[in-house]
């Protein structure tokens, strides 16, 4: 048998982020003017982030999805390219324009207004066993926002499964607040880590009581739960129970794409073989550099970068 071409396979949206950064106000206000300080378009998209950032932290990796024909598309593409990921499956539709998240990092919290373009597209089409043989792990971002992937999911991580390869999935949040649907049903039934933050982890697991949240998606078939609590750190959960890290403080200058970080964070100490501790104090330390930074990708460098920020918090 041959040797995977790469680690990991993202399947998932791409898209650039237009970061509004630096805003004066506390909250949107209908009916005002805000002023805000700086702007960054930078590679948005869930699934996008984590591949770039996992292959930063030294796994090769593969994208599947679909831009527009576009100035956006080619700067999503030289994104990838410039980061050294394979882009063999990036298609280019001919009609459907790329499409765009505008990301407003509020000193509470963040608002992202995405237009779904090229998102609505299948990046799943044409992914069969004998490209799926090629890696080691399948990760998925943005489930809700992928009208059509989102049907083709469950049959996709079960024939990924079968074939030896672990599964991820990052939900995102639902726009239309349906959340546990039965499609989602199905795919979680062939994933092997979940990635919620706190908000979405009590609407999938209608509580936000953590045990017994944990307890109702592991018995959807979820193979480990992961729950990313921003500062206050993350907490790992499945039949063997609970295991949790406080995280690291920061001083947030963007939100954008810290769940994604700590997403690649977490997968790359996995497929290095670390144990769930190290995978989530990995996962915390690129969340915590990535606020410090405008943009997803900007906070993480490398591996190094990474275990210099953990060496300098163990000696503080």
């Amino acid at each position: 048998m041959s040797l995977p071409r790469f680690d990991v396979l993202a399947i998932g949206e791409l898209n650039p982020d237009l970061v509004l950064a630096g805003l004066q106000a506390d909250q949107p206000r209908l009916g005002t003017e805000q002023e805000f300080g700086a702007y960054l378009l930078t590679l948005g998209s869930s699934t996008a982030i984590a591949c770039v950032l996992m292959q930063r932290l030294g796994l090769a990796t593969a994208m599947s999805a679909w831009v527009g024909d576009d100035d956006y598309g080619r700067f999503c593409r030289a994104a990838l390219v410039a980061n050294h990921v394979d882009v063999e499956w990036v298609r280019t539709h001919p009609a459907l324009p790329t499409g765009l998240t505008v990301c407003l990092p509020y000193p509470a919290d963040r608002l992202l207004l995405t237009c779904k373009g090229t998102m609505t597209l299948n990046p799943a089409d044409g992914i069969d066993e004998g490209l799926l043989a090629c890696a080691r792990h399948v990760h998925v971002g943005s489930f809700f926002l992928q009208d059509q992937l989102r049907p083709q999911l469950a049959r996709l991580f079960a024939m990924a499964r079968a074939l030896g390869l672990t599964t991820s999935l990052d939900t995102g949040w639902d726009p239309q607040e349906q959340w546990l649907s039965d499609d989602l049903r199905e795919t979680l039934a062939h994933t092997s880590i979940l990635f919620p933050n706190e908000l979405e982890f009590e609407h999938l697991a209608g509580t936000g009581e953590v045990e017994a949240g944990m307890a109702r998606l592991l018995d959807c078939g979820v193979g480990a739960v992961v729950l990313k609590r921003g500062a206050d750190g993350a907490v790992h959960g499945d039949r063997a129970g609970l295991r949790r890290h406080a995280g690291f403080r920061a001083k947030a200058v963007d939100t954008t794409g810290a769940g994604d970080s700590f997403n690649a964070g977490y997968l790359a100490a996995m497929l290095h073989g670390a144990a769930a501790n190290e995978r989530l104090a990995f996962g915390n330390a690129c969340g915590a550099l990535t606020v410090a930074a405008i943009g997803g990708t900007g906070g993480v460098s490398d591996a190094d970068a990474v275990r210099a920020f953990l060496a300098a918090r163990a000696e503080a």
